[in-house]
């Protein structure tokens, strides 16, 4: 599938002080919104080729949250709990009062689960896309993944990491070896996608600045959430929407024991395993996500048309 930039248009909504950046493309006026929520590092480029297929059914709405994109914040504002409250003001001010079905992956994925324990007024259903969880004594993360996360949060090393690798590596590289880490098929990555994040990299420290300061603050954050366990399950007992799990068994950051661990804890969740998907299966597998979603929101009918026709309770 190949990027459709066309019906896509550029906005931003000013929020609390913090200037939002968002991309929208418009669907059925009586269909549901769609809020598609990124991960750490990401951006709503992660989304650009599953957009169209669910604009098919509604309005489609994916934001840059604070410290990423071109969504300027301070350090402070670009934590896990920072965002949680700007996604909050981002969905009840971009969908009109009405409930939103919040698609968000890993750190985003958290962020939409926490978001539909904390405001059920907010949201009609949530799907998390291999999201963030608590890692288990059988469900690590790739060795690598967890040395590079750890030195990250480092607070002296962790910024010295970043400045060196910025200087060192073109950036070209930093994109490619990123994706390689988070998708399973590298291949499938459409060129159009590829360019669109490209160009988004060397595009934003003229637009943004130096972002290394909210990364690793953002870094930090997420994980001192995935430290507290019992919390995690307390937010997750909380969701009384609609949730649909999507998950590839081949992600080497959030082992798939923990998803089908967190599955098997909410039976009235709908789980669905991708064997073949990596951790950002919008890149390089976005007909299978945008085919699940649509899936499982026919499957839930009811809630789907409260967030589609009310503002619900």
């Amino acid at each position: 599938m190949a990027v459709t930039t066309a019906k896509l248009r550029e906005r931003y909504v000013d929020l609390d002080g913090v200037r939002v950046h968002y991309v929208t493309e418009d669907g059925p006026k009586d269909g549901p919104r769609f809020v598609l929520v990124h991960g750490l590092g990401g951006s709503w480029a992660n989304w650009a080729d599953v957009m169209p297929s669910l604009a098919e059914r509604g309005r489609v709405v994916a934001l840059d949250l604070g410290g990423h994109g071109l969504t300027r914040t301070s350090p402070e504002q670009s934590t896990v709990t920072a965002n949680l409250q700007l996604l909050r003001r981002f969905v009840l001010s971009t969908c009109e009062d009405r409930p939103a079905v919040v698609v968000g992956n890993s750190m985003g994925g958290l962020l939409a689960a926490q978001l539909a324990a904390l405001d059920k007024r907010a949201v009609a259903g949530a799907v998390l896309i291999d999201p963030a969880i608590p890692p288990t004594p059988v469900g690590r993360p790739d060795p690598m993944v967890l040395v590079g996360f750890g030195i990250s949060a480092m607070p002296v090393v962790g910024p010295r990491m970043l400045a060196g690798q910025g200087k060192r590596v073109p950036v070209e590289k930093q994109v490619e070896f990123t994706m390689r880490l988070v998708t399973s098929d590298f291949d499938r990555i459409s060129p159009e996608l590829y360019k669109l994040h490209l160009d988004e990299a060397l595009q934003r420290p003229d637009r943004v600045g130096n972002t290394d300061a909210q990364y690793l603050s953002a870094t930090k954050s997420l994980l001192w959430q995935l430290f507290r366990r019992g919390r995690f399950a307390q937010q997750m007992h909380r969701i009384i929407q609609p949730t649909l799990l999507l998950h590839g068994a081949q992600d080497r950051l959030v082992h798939v024991r923990t998803a089908r661990a967190l599955a098997a804890a909410h039976p009235h969740w709908t789980y669905v395993e991708g064997a073949d998907k990596g951790h950002t299966p919008m890149l390089d597998h976005p007909e299978w996500v945008a085919d699940e979603i649509l899936r499982w929101a026919d499957s839930h009918p009811a809630a789907i048309a409260r967030g589609a026709l009310s503002a619900g309770a």
